[in-house]
């Protein structure tokens, strides 16, 4: 049997069910444990008709090639499929890593029924004081800049060894309040390698919709603007907001021009993952530049991307 596939005999007893939907449910599977996985796992089973029919096998086999602090650092920022499980020949399931428990939010509703749910960055966009009252923290600016650049972050990861996320959205990622990184990828399901098909088909999201029909890796970076732009100013409409001039305040010098560039039209010129990176980490450590300069690398004038000072 191929590295990337296990039986369904190894999976064990299942444990606690967290969930299910129409494709799937998701159970805990204590009596599995793996050499490259950190921590506990779950089971992902797939319901009749609804496994995945290609390309599973290529999105777990690309984390077991990554090198070691590659693949850490990978595992620390995405819930990512790490074993197909078979029966009888035919994909029944895959393994992925337990989401830790700091993604999670005791609260209480306004109903006044307690319960635990996963902080989705959706709750960034939404007024503070509505956040406080629906029982999710309401962050500090310093703490929404650290969102948007551990989203980067991991963006940026997958784009280097030629993934697409696809649909970036505002429940496919979670938030903690402390932490390295502060933002987790979560139903990595839709993620492919560039050049292949996408093991089950992409979509976008209402109000995600980039300007193109074909998603990529450019979909992927207009996606994040949005997202920059609504988590940096949160309150009415921000769930729907286009406008990068909605989010200058919080954007000063350069962060102004990358969030224009980062939902322009052209896919071509759109901020890459790791420009956002450079620029929130100069904000967040003070060394930010007004200028089209940050820790040697520069603004080429020409084409908007990033280059390296010579």
């Amino acid at each position: 049997m191929n590295a990337h596939v296990i039986g369904l005999g190894e999976v064990g007893r299942l444990g606690e069910l967290l969930g299910q939907g129409g494709q799937a449910k998701v159970h805990r599977a204590p009596d599995v444990t793996l050499p490259d996985v950190p921590g506990p796992l779950v089971y992902k089973e797939y319901k009749p008709g609804h496994a995945p029919p290609h390309g599973l096998g290529k999105v777990v086999t690309r984390r077991l090639r990554l090198d070691p602090a590659t693949r850490e650092r990978l595992d620390r920022s995405a819930a990512w499929p790490v074993r197909v499980v078979e029966h009888g020949g035919a994909v029944c399931g895959v393994l992925m890593p337990l989401i830790p428990d700091s993604y999670f939010e005791e609260r209480v509703l306004p109903s006044g029924t307690p319960t635990r749910t996963l902080r989705e960055v959706q709750h960034l966009f939404i007024d503070p004081a509505r956040a406080n009252r629906l029982g999710m923290p309401a962050l500090t600016a310093k703490q929404r800049l650290r969102v948007c650049r551990d989203l980067a972050g991991v963006m940026d990861l997958l784009h280097r060894n030629d993934l697409v996320i696809g649909d970036v959205n505002a429940k496919n990622a979670v938030f903690r309040l402390t932490g390295d990184p502060l933002v987790m990828l979560v139903d990595c399901d839709a993620i492919r390698v560039k050049g292949e098909m996408a093991v089950v088909r992409q979509l976008n999201a209402p109000d995600w919709q980039p300007p193109e029909d074909t998603l990529s890796q450019a979909t992927d970076l207009y996606k994040l603007g949005l997202f920059v732009l609504r988590c940096l100013s949160p309150g009415a409409m921000a769930s729907l907001a286009r406008d990068p001039s909605r989010a200058y305040a919080a954007l000063p010098g350069e962060g102004r021009e990358l969030l224009r560039d980062a939902v322009h039209t052209a896919p071509g010129r759109r901020t890459t993952a790791a420009a956002w990176v450079r620029y929130f980490d100069g904000q967040l450590t003070g060394a930010g530049s007004c200028g089209t300069t940050t820790a040697g690398w520069k603004r080429d004038p020409v084409t908007r991307r990033w280059v390296p000072v010579s």
